[in-house]
């Protein structure tokens, strides 16, 4: 009979080689967010003068439209790096809420997905509370 630690061994094997496309996927796309957010910081950083109001509105735009998609990309990089320590410690594609196996074709979709497709769509109340925003009072 096998116990349970040599059980958790076998199925973090199994799901090792499973996921293991699903892994060199999230290599490449923390790598290229990574260089994407190196070059989005120097588009925010750069301080000019603009040479009427309207430059200096475009300017404004373009840069909280920068700095949005910086933030955009900097969660994703969190949330990647995330999933791959899941590989490390073997919980990847488990749901963190109800810990069910996440779907295969909800990774393929969201390889950095923490919740199965069940939890996610029930929306904050199935959120652990570490994942929520806080709201400002």
């Amino acid at each position: 009979m096998i116990d349970k630690s040599e059980r958790c061994e076998i199925m973090s094997n199994n799901s090792s080689r499973k996921y293991r496309a699903l892994e060199k996927q999230l290599l490449s796309e923390q790598q290229e967010l990574g260089k994407r957010i190196e070059n989005r910081l120097a588009d925010v950083s750069v301080e000019r003068e603009p040479d009427d109001e309207a430059a200096q509105a475009t300017y404004s735009v373009t840069r909280d439209m920068s700095a949005a998609t910086l933030e955009r990309e900097r969660k994703t990089l969190a949330e990647i790096e995330a999933a791959l320590k899941r590989f490390a410690n073997g919980h990847y594609g488990i749901c963190e809420s109800c810990e069910a196996s996440i779907s295969d074709a909800r990774l393929r979709a969201l390889p950095w997905a923490r919740l199965c497709i069940s939890c996610a769509s029930r929306g904050p109340a199935a959120t652990p509370n570490y994942l929520r925003l806080r709201t400002a009072s």
